[in-house]
């Protein structure tokens, strides 16, 4: 497989773990209504459940990282090779064109 099929298929798995978190969810809840209900005082959750909810994290952990692709280098000299000498010292920012200077010297209106 490619990368770009690797990554598609880490998506898609860690999707179908998401689906499967949130189906060990509702069950959760559904048993817990259902044993609050019928009056039970231990309101442990079934292994089953539990794993569901486990190997689905797990699941998503390792699509997420398996799907995440090739990471940048955040190393200083890798940021600076995108900039050439005259990117680096040019401000737009710090560059003021409403300063005192226009009272120093008023501007005659000529009609």
């Amino acid at each position: 497989m490619t990368g770009r099929g690797v990554m598609l298929a880490g998506k898609a798995i860690a999707v179908v773990s998401f689906l499967f978190m949130l189906h060990s969810g509702y069950s959760a809840r559904e048993y817990l209504l259902y044993s609050k209900s019928i009056g039970r005082q231990n309101l442990s959750l079934p292994i089953e459940i539990v794993l569901e909810c486990l190997v689905a994290l797990a699941v998503m952990t390792v699509a997420l990282v398996v799907g995440v692709g090739e990471l940048k280098p955040i190393s200083y000299e890798a940021e600076m090779k995108r900039y050439s000498i005259d990117g680096m010292y040019s401000r737009p920012s710090f560059q003021v064109f409403n300063h005192r200077g226009r009272f120093l010297r008023p501007v005659k209106n000529v009609l």
